[in-house]
């Protein structure tokens, strides 16, 4: 899960139109809303919510292809199998969104303070790669 939020943080900041004026006080802007203990349990909530979606859906007509150790019933739902298994397992998945905000939170604030060496590392890309797009362009400038 930390991954994924590294990722979604790196792709949040990182990207192209971030490297505009606007666009880093918006980026700092979401970075510092991320801590704030509220606005995780609200995005949390929100995670949560979304995945009761998810977890409403009926399995149970697919309960003969599985394994019988399994105890999947005909009329079950992802989240009854799920409490079966867990009965807080709705409190564990709200902690674990809640934790994942957190991580991004941290992860977007670190991303911010590499800001600069992304740039530059995007612009020496550029620099690498102009000859290999000139070379695929060909004489007539274009592809």
């Amino acid at each position: 899960m930390r991954l994924v939020s590294a990722a979604f943080a790196l792709c949040l900041i990182g990207s192209p139109a971030m490297a505009q004026a606007q666009s880093q006080d918006r980026a700092e802007a979401v970075a510092h809303a991320l801590k704030n203990p509220m606005v995780q349990e609200a995005l949390a909530g929100t995670l949560s919510n979304l995945a009761g979606i998810v977890l409403d859906t009926k399995v149970g007509p697919l309960a003969h292809y599985a394994d019988p150790r399994d105890d999947i019933r005909p009329d079950d739902t992802l989240r009854s199998i799920e409490r079966r298994r867990d009965p807080q397992f709705e409190k564990h998945l709200h902690d674990h969104a809640r934790g994942a905000v957190a991580a991004t939170a941290t992860a977007a604030n670190d991303v911010l303070a590499m800001r600069d060496s992304l740039g530059e590392t995007a612009g020496r890309l550029r620099t690498a790669l102009a000859p290999l797009r000139e070379a695929l362009q060909g004489p007539s400038g274009s592809k």
